[in-house]
């Protein structure tokens, strides 16, 4: 499996399609965001922030199996993971073991060490009504190595104000150094970061200042409400399984090369790198310096062709206008 960066170019449209096609199917409607803000995050998850907002697609080979998306907090060292969707036509049951590794590398491998992670584990309606925990999905992250925060947590409503403000759910993290509990000012970290940091954050772009303003004093009425339960010295106990908690997971593997050497050379580079060779190997069979004098220009040209997308072509047209063939003047006519 790997996870593949959505973006909305035109070769990746079918990626996208398919992602939010499981992302639909599979998130319960009052936790899902609309699909035109996930749009536009997409575009504009990096815009002028120091912490990030990702949307990626889970691949088995060229099939799309899931839908993950996540805030990196930079300055608190937190992720927070909204979605992690699964829809494999091949397996039943939960999200598969493979894909949660490879979330794991992909974290390890492009963030330092010795941050928290933590999400939200929605909790189901029963038929009468009522709120309940969902048991089963809590005990599958759990064998995963996360575990649940001894903590009466609620996130707010994302598209309407028509019924309920807020939702509970089960608070899951994983600590950094195999830790089981938060001190009062982590978990009022955490709630700040989620709640202002991801959710407002999320909907400013979307909201007029007056229904910006709703939205702030409600996220704010909530934040309040929660911290209220958090006192000065308390300590906040997490269950999971006591086992599988200690093993060390999402470690930057510091001593392996290949994931560093693919994390630099890009496929495309990697093939932009094969094409250079080639044409350096045809410079020297015919001797033509030439051929030397254009090479970058060549070598770009040809990587617009390999990025294939509005820009880079419009780029290859700007490239080939620069060659032109030397015109020969024509002797008719001339004075011997």
């Amino acid at each position: 499996m790997e996870l593949q960066l959505l973006d909305r170019t035109d070769r990746a449209v079918a990626t996208l399609n398919a992602a939010l096609s499981i992302y639909r199917e599979t998130i319960l409607p009052e936790a899902q965001n609309p699909e035109r803000q996930i749009l536009h995050w997409i575009d504009h998850g990096k815009d002028g922030l120091s912490d990030e907002f990702k949307c990626l697609a889970i691949k088995e080979s060229s099939e799309v199996v899931g839908y993950f998306q996540y805030s990196y907090f930079q300055e608190e060292r937190i992720f927070f993971f909204e979605y992690l969707c699964i829809k494999d036509s091949h397996r039943r049951g939960l999200v598969p073991s493979a894909a949660v590794k490879t979330i794991e590398n992909f974290i390890s491998q492009n963030y330092p060490s010795g941050f928290t992670i933590v999400f939200e584990v929605a909790h189901k309606k029963t038929e009468d009504g009522e709120w309940e925990s969902d048991r089963k999905l809590v005990r599958y992250f759990k064998r995963l190595g996360f575990r649940q925060v001894d903590f009466a947590y609620r996130y707010p409503v994302l598209q309407s104000y028509s019924g309920e403000i807020s939702y509970p759910a089960d608070l899951m993290v994983m600590l950094p150094n195999q830790r089981t509990t938060l001190i009062a000012s982590e978990l009022r970290t955490i709630l700040r970061s989620i709640y202002f940091k991801h959710y407002l954050r999320w909907d400013r772009p979307f909201l007029d200042p007056g229904p910006f303003a709703e939205r702030e004093r409600l996220i704010n009425e909530l934040y309040t409400r929660e911290v209220k339960e958090i006192t000065d010295g308390d300590d906040f106990d997490t269950t999971g399984d006591s086992t599988r908690s200690l093993i060390r997971r999402f470690a930057n593997p510091q001593s392996s090369l290949w994931p560093l050497l693919k994390q630099i050379f890009r496929p495309k580079l990697l093939r932009l790198m094969v094409l250079g060779a080639m044409l350096l190997c045809i410079e020297q069979v015919l001797g033509s310096v030439y051929l030397l004098i254009v090479f970058g220009l060549v070598l770009s040209a040809l990587y617009c062709l390999a990025e294939d997308t509005k820009h880079s072509r419009e780029l290859f047209k700007v490239i080939i206008s620069k060659f032109r063939l030397p015109q020969l003047r024509s002797s008719l006519g001339q004075p011997k």
